[in-house]
């Protein structure tokens, strides 16, 4: 089997962030900017017009603002403004710090379409708290001029995974990649189980392989038996490829 094409590592956007939280909240003002369009014990979806964003931070969304929007988006008074208590808003406000060059890129984005908006996915558990964002509508450019529903936002605090696990018959291979606009390209196959996915179920096998899982603050030793653990595989492998990179450009490789 072909090993995966190593390429250079674009501007992903990561887009959450585990924070401890003690029980499920999903507090908002009666009065708010922005659309609740889901919303649940344990998950809220916020979408925002640019118009919405406007309202929202005080300052017009164009390319030549970005910088500005960005800054409101730090403002823990922002997010209290949009509905959100002043608890999600501390935690809003550090995944947007966390991620300050994605953030920019999706509102760059926003800023070239007549019919993009934001979206704020909010999930809080009794263990931890995530905030995503992503985008929503369509391009201007489009040609049905209707929205569309965003492709699914990355949950792993990464810009980009890729590992290779070969054993002596059968190979173990996947990659996943945040794009610039905060989705995710991903691709896993398993020549044991006969598994070929793409898209949104690679997405989310590689997912829940790392899920609750600080990459980062785990050795070489944790990492691999996370993995081999998590696909039911043996320790008799013959060769382990590993590589993540994060969004502050810091990056993790190792082979064995």
């Amino acid at each position: 089997m072909n090993k995966f094409v190593k390429v250079a590592a674009a501007t992903g956007m990561v887009l959450s962030l585990g924070l401890t939280t003690i029980a499920p909240t999903a507090s908002f003002a009666a009065e708010k900017i922005g659309t609740v369009t889901y919303q649940d014990s344990y998950k809220t979806i916020q979408e925002f017009s640019k118009a919405d964003l406007a309202k929202l931070t005080g300052v017009q969304v164009t390319v030549a603002n970005v910088n500005s929007v960005y800054n409101q988006l730090k403002v823990n008074k922002t997010w209290t403004k949009a509905g959100f208590s002043a608890d999600q808003a501390k935690k809003i406000v550090a995944s947007v710090t966390a991620y300050t060059q994605q953030i920019k890129g999706i509102l760059t984005g926003i800023a070239k379409s007549d019919n993009t908006g934001l979206r704020v996915v909010y999930v809080t558990t009794p263990y931890t708290t995530q905030v995503n964002f992503g985008t929503f509508g369509s391009s201007s450019s489009g040609s049905t001029g209707t929205d569309t529903p965003a492709v699914t936002p990355a949950a792993l605090s990464v810009t980009k995974i890729e590992v290779q696990i070969d054993y002596k018959k059968q190979d173990v291979e996947f990659q996943y990649e945040v794009k610039s606009n905060g989705t995710v390209k991903a691709k896993f196959e398993n020549e044991f189980t006969k598994e070929k996915l793409e898209g949104a179920a690679a997405q989310a096998k590689i997912e829940a392989i790392f899920a609750n899982f600080d990459i980062q603050k785990k050795s070489q030793t944790q990492i691999v038996n996370q993995v081999l653990t998590k696909l039911n595989l043996g320790k008799d492998y013959k060769e382990f490829e590993f590589e993540a990179k994060f969004s502050n450009n810091s990056k993790l490789e190792f082979e064995i």
